[in-house]
């Protein structure tokens, strides 16, 4: 494999583009500020135009608004490049305000930052208006079905490929009376004879006739670069981007968040807010334990073996808030169960609670020792319910989904009403909500409303 030309795929005129514009917004800003800056000073304010792209090209690079392959709509291109000016300018700040620095004029930065703000946008919108409009287009002749012509002629338009598209050759085997029909097969290299092109955009279904090698090599000995659309399954609830192995090109699907960054990251607010969690509540759950202790015979800490992550068992750690034989009873007591298909046993007014249990049950105490099990890898603050044993035996297929990733201490159930949720299908449905939606955001979003329904006594029972 040919590891050059990996970035062929990378956008530089966005790239050149951008850093004209915030070279632009630095000199207007440096002149209309009225806090000129020195002679000395000027290699700071040189070093911040240097730190202030490099930081935004990264956080371009993170949306992937450098590639040529994502579509271009108005309201992501706002919504990613306010995202990196302002990611940008919070690193800037803080840099600043770690580095004590005095030197450089403030109000010369907040002209900068609206500066940018307005010119970036505004090439924005010009590149979008008229990318379509430029003299030097790669010219593209399209070879696949008739019926998917249109299709790639639109998402060729959304994305940043500068493509003239000269027409089509069909596969099929009927004959297509159509203007932009350059013709069949048969008649490949007559065509790209008579059409002089640049590129060529096959569709995989070739390849289910062993003739897609012959063309690409046709088209290589004539110096055309030729590319592959994969003909991915159409799984619905699946991710899906392309590597490669060696040498061979490698399709990988996925339901979970894959980024390394963004797992870590959400390790280390787990483990931090594990901490902090154990440290504040530390005196509420030495209270309890001696409460737990005096008003009923048996262990303080209650474990109950819960399915994780991939189906791994651990230990989820609770205050102990029913009577010491509560697991025995669960049989006599299965049909007063209130959560449909019996999947989840749950029920109002449950007699083997204790009258502690009831009070840490109300408000979520009998769950503070799952920081525990956050701080040892076991759980992550926000996640998914972790269920039994019992219930994972009862699952149907599409239920392990909500097994993918580690089970949370609060997620979107949890905070949802979920005394009054008892239907298990509306439960899986919010589990796998949360892992289709999952960002750092949303975490922070979730456990912001943990803390309001706490609040508003809407606790478990």
């Amino acid at each position: 494999m040919n590891k050059t030309d990996r970035k062929a795929n990378i956008n530089l005129k966005h790239i050149l583009t951008d850093i004209f514009s915030i070279t632009c917004s630095f000199i207007l800003a440096f002149y209309v500020s009225p806090a000129h800056a020195s002679i000395d000073l000027r290699r700071y304010y040189f070093a911040l135009l240097i730190m202030f792209c490099i930081i935004y090209f990264l956080f371009m690079m993170l949306f992937r608004m450098y590639n040529k392959s994502t579509f271009f709509y108005v309201d992501r291109l706002i919504k990613n490049t306010s995202l990196s000016l302002m990611g940008t300018t919070v690193i800037i700040f803080l840099s600043l305000f770690l580095a004590y620095n005095t030197l450089l004029s403030r109000l010369f930065l907040a002209f900068f930052i609206v500066f940018c703000f307005i010119f970036l946008n505004i090439q924005k919108l010009c590149i979008l208006r008229y990318k379509n409009n430029s003299i030097y287009k790669t010219k593209v002749i399209y070879v696949g079905e008739e019926a998917l012509y249109e299709n790639f002629r639109r998402y060729t338009f959304l994305s940043g490929f500068n493509f003239d598209i000269l027409g089509y050759i069909n596969i099929d085997d009927k004959r297509i009376d159509s203007v932009e029909c350059l013709g069949s097969l048969n008649d490949f290299e007559k065509i790209l004879r008579a059409t002089p092109c640049d590129e060529i955009v096959f569709t995989q279904a070739l390849s289910r006739k062993n003739q897609v090698d012959s063309y690409i090599a046709l088209a290589s000995e004539m110096g055309i670069i030729s590319r592959v659309i994969l003909d991915v399954y159409d799984i619905v609830s699946a991710k899906w981007y392309v590597s490669s192995l060696g040498t061979y090109p490698m399709i990988t699907y996925y339901n979970v968040t894959l980024d390394p960054s963004l797992l870590a990251l959400k390790r280390v607010i787990d483990i931090i807010g594990a901490f902090i969690g154990i440290l504040v509540f530390s005196p509420i759950m030495v209270i309890t334990a001696v409460m737990i202790k005096i008003s009923s015979p048996g262990p303080v800490i209650f474990k109950q073996v819960r399915i994780g992550q991939h189906g791994q068992r651990f230990h989820i750690y609770k205050f102990r808030s029913m009577c010491i034989d509560a697991e025995a009873k669960i049989t006599e007591l299965m049909s007063q169960n209130e959560m449909s298909d019996g999947k989840i046993f749950k029920i109002k007014n449950d007699p083997r609670i204790t009258k502690v249990g009831k009070f840490i049950r109300k408000t979520s105490i009998d769950e503070l020792p799952q920081f525990f099990n956050v701080l040892i890898g076991q759980m992550s603050l926000v996640g998914t319910r972790p269920p039994t044993e019992n219930e994972v035996e009862q699952y149907d297929l599409r239920h392990y989904r909500r097994i993918s990733i580690k089970p949370g201490i609060t997620g979107i159930w949890q905070t949802s009403g979920r005394n009054e949720i008892t239907d298990f299908e509306q439960i899986v449905k919010m589990d796998i909500e949360y892992i289709e939606k999952w960002s750092l955001f949303f975490d922070f979003w979730l456990l912001c409303k943990t803390v309001i329904v706490l609040f508003d006594k809407n606790g478990a029972y």
